[in-house]
């Protein structure tokens, strides 16, 4: 026995622990433990016959419990619950709680019966979502499709009803503020797209701008050029500031046009000047000599600045500039020559254009007091339309400059050895500053007569035939002929609004214009001359009228001039008399001057002078063989009473050239006779080393020239005879003086140019004759020939 225990002793130990863990894995089921089985299946029943009209899942129910049962209990009870309650032979314990659902918890009001059976019917769905769910699934089941979709519809409307109300009381819980701040953020979004979308709609509208600019061709049409300039990629001219004519230039932009630095080598063989550029500087050819009118003072720089008659004026396709820069970019800082040019010109319509420039001439110099400083800038615009012409514009000019007065002694320019800067000079200490700011107008309307085109008895008759045909074809019912003439009047209208877009200038047309300047000019000299300062005090002759040992003497020019115009062109613009010219202009002009009253204790005043004047005018052509052109000028009230001039020139043009057809061969003539009255400076003028007060009579001059320009054979030539008498010169000693004896000068030039293969030979000429020499000294012969 002992010995079979022995054996059987752990076999049933094992089973036993066996049957201990088989009974403890059965007890931690609710349906086994307690013995829930029956009643899970009766409440399962009940459950199912609670509510008519609704289907219970055994899934989407809650099993109650003590509420000492934790939530991991009660989800473990449950699964039990569930697991086991289909078993018949679970012994339940008399303490459980039966497990309970939605539908049990969670009654709807009977008030809702009558007012709302929809959600009477589905109270508990709206009120919990996995019976809700159940439902749904039930009736997607079934393939009620309907009630699905009230369902839906119910709820979508209880939760939007539900979150209002929500959403209402959280807003009156805000304070102002931070309503405010909701609000604001709110409404931030609304504002955001509503600005992308004014922001979309600006852009959309500028694309089509855009697009519709891009499409539209751009071309020039005006009255102002010829055609056959219009399409040309740039253009330029300068104007006539009685009558807005127009004198069209070619733009040369070659090596060979910008190979002549300074401005006076492109308009003339040779110049004057101080050896510095930017300096006073005058031509050598007395037929090219221009004056500045009422500011004398100036005319030496005017060659270096723009006046509103020579200003060039530009139309371009493209935008079109100019960089340039020449000197002696090596040179010691001392006596180093700095030039710069930049010009910059823009369409920003066909007809609109502007254009800026600013150029600057300069240099150190090689000896004393040489340093010179000569600046310009223009803003200029001008407008070419089909009926309004016009040109505007500002120039502006000012030259610093010192002045030495020349050399003491010439013999040290022979001196090698010696620096310039060494030499001595006259002056040490003196200095000008000269400006001039000219903003300027002229502008004119074209007004064509159109209506005559309407006038005449033959052509009212031709228009009451015209009727006539047109209603005997409406009366007769024919329908071929009334398309016809439908089809007929169509294409006649579409010709007559392509000839309103264009340009007749074969019409008798009048022209009203004005033009209007505003210039002032000044000119302030100062020195210093010490009285030990020997050459200084003699180059002066030792005149010191207003202080002995320093000078600051100011000069200025107010110009105010205004003109009124009338055109009229009786014919084409290219007939015989094609313009007939009348106007009425005015000149005020205000000049600075010192008067002495205590030594050199002064003060200034102001002279006026005004004066009004007519002028007319008459041009015409013939084809392309002959132009013409002659103006006249009287003033008839003022300080300038019967001042008068008069201008006519005539072109021949011949076409001689078999291989160049459109080149031509043109004589030119030029007739110009003047009576004026001298400048107010010529006559008074008050500083500290000149003083003096003349009555001069009336400058006449008369001036014939004749000229022969060949392009093909690239040769020029002009003969000038000029007569003048009373014409006012200065001194020796700085005085103003007029000649009384009349005087001729006589001039010839010549130009040819010519090349051999790929060297360029240029040659230029003047011959000039003076009759009085002392008066007017010219040099007899100059050349300039460049290889």
């Amino acid at each position: 026995m002992k010995n079979v225990l022995s054996k059987i002793w752990i076999p049933t130990v094992l089973i036993g622990i066996a049957a201990i863990q088989a009974y403890g894995t059965g007890a931690g089921k609710p349906g086994t433990s307690f013995g829930l089985a029956h009643l899970s299946d009766s409440i399962q029943a009940v459950a199912g016959t609670s509510h008519p009209d609704s289907t219970m899942a055994d899934a989407d129910t809650t099993a109650y419990q003590d509420s000492t049962l934790t939530d991991a209990d009660t989800t473990a009870y449950q699964d039990s619950t569930m697991a086991d309650a289909g078993s018949p032979d679970m012994i339940l314990p008399a303490d459980t709680i039966p497990q309970l659902t939605a539908r049990d918890t969670i009654i709807a009001p009977d008030s809702l019966r009558d007012t709302d059976p929809l959600r009477y019917r589905y109270y508990v769905e709206l009120k919990d979502s996995l019976t809700r769910l159940h439902t749904r699934d039930s009736l997607r089941t079934a393939g009620d499709s309907l009630e699905l979709h009230r369902l839906d519809s119910l709820v979508f409307k209880d939760s939007s009803e539900t979150a209002y109300r929500d959403s209402i009381a959280w807003f009156n819980s805000l304070s102002r503020r931070e309503r405010k701040k909701y609000l604001a953020e709110l409404a931030l979004p609304g504002l955001m797209a509503r600005a992308d979308s004014i922001l979309n709609a600006k852009d959309s509208i500028r694309a089509h701008r855009d697009s519709v600019i891009a499409a539209t061709p751009r071309i020039l049409e005006t009255y102002a050029v010829p055609d056959s300039m219009q399409y040309k990629r740039l253009i330029t001219w300068t104007h006539d500031r009685y009558f807005n004519n127009i004198t069209l230039h070619p733009q040369d932009t070659t090596y060979n046009y910008h190979f002549n630095d300074y401005p006076f080598f492109q308009t003339d063989v040779n110049a004057t000047y101080l050896g510095v550029i930017g300096s006073p500087a005058q031509t050598y050819n007395f037929f090219r000599r221009e004056d500045e009118e009422n500011a004398i003072f100036y005319t030496p720089y005017r060659m270096y600045n723009y006046s509103p008659e020579n200003l060039p004026m530009f139309n371009t396709k493209t935008p079109y500039t100019e960089l340039a820069y020449w000197g002696t970019l090596f040179a010691n800082s001392e006596k180093e020559e700095t030039n710069i040019k930049i010009l910059t010109t823009q369409n920003i319509l066909p007809e609109l254009n502007l254009t800026l420039e600013y150029h600057r001439f300069g240099s150190n110099g090689m000896l004393q007091g040489e340093d010179t400083d000569n600046r310009t800038f223009v803003a200029s615009t001008n407008y070419l339309g089909k009926r309004y012409l016009m040109h505007a514009g500002y120039i502006f000019n000012r030259i610093e400059k010192s002045e030495n007065g020349g050399i003491v002694d010439n013999l040290w320019i022979r001196d090698t050895t010696v620096d310039a800067r060494e030499i001595d000079v006259h002056l040490t200490d003196a200095f000008n500053r000269i400006k001039k700011n000219t903003v300027f107008l002229d502008q004119s309307y074209r007004f064509p007569f159109e209506f005559i085109y309407n006038i005449g008895k033959g052509k009212r008759k031709a228009r009451k035939a015209e009727e006539a045909r047109r209603d005997s074809i409406l009366a007769s019912g024919d329908s071929l002929a009334i398309a016809e003439l439908y089809r007929l009047e169509a294409e006649e209208a579409r010709e007559k609004g392509m000839k309103a877009d264009s340009i007749d200038n074969s019409i008798t047309t009048a022209f009203l214009g004005h033009s209007s300047e505003y210039s002032v000019f000044t000119k302030y000299y100062t020195d210093e001359i010490g009285a030990n300062d020997e050459n200084g005090r003699n180059f002066y002759n030792n005149k010191f009228y207003l202080n002995p040992t320093s000078s600051a003497d100011s000069m200025r020019v107010m110009k105010f001039e205004n003109r009124v115009y009338m055109r009229l062109q009786p014919w084409s613009s290219d007939a015989i008399v094609s313009k007939l010219d009348v106007g009425l202009g005015d000149k005020l002009l205000n000049y600075y001057d010192v008067t002495r009253t205590n030594g050199y204790l002064s003060k200034g005043r102001n002279i006026v002078r005004n004066s009004l004047y007519l002028y007319a005018g008459v041009q015409g052509k013939y084809k392309k063989y002959l132009d013409w052109d002659a103006t006249g000028r009287y003033t008839f009230l003022g300080d300038e009473i019967n001042d008068f001039g008069v201008n006519a020139n005539v072109s021949l043009h011949l076409f001689p050239f078999r291989k160049d057809k459109n080149s031509p061969l043109s004589i030119t003539g030029h007739f110009e006779t003047s009576l004026k009255e001298p400048d107010w400076y010529q006559e008074h003028f008050h500083s500290n080393h000149h003083w003096w007060d003349s009555d001069f009579g009336k400058i006449s001059m008369t001036k014939v020239e004749a000229g022969v320009d060949i392009p093909h054979w690239k040769f020029n030539a002009g003969f000038g005879y000029s007569l003048l008498s009373n014409n006012i010169y200065y001194d020796n000693y700085g005085i103003a003086r007029q000649n009384g004896t009349p005087m001729s000068v006589m001039s010839l030039y010549v130009m040819k140019n010519f090349r051999l293969w790929k060297f360029h030979f240029d040659n230029m000429a003047l011959l000039q004759m003076s009759s009085n020499e002392d008066v007017m000294p010219l040099p007899a012969l100059a050349l300039n020939l460049r290889y």
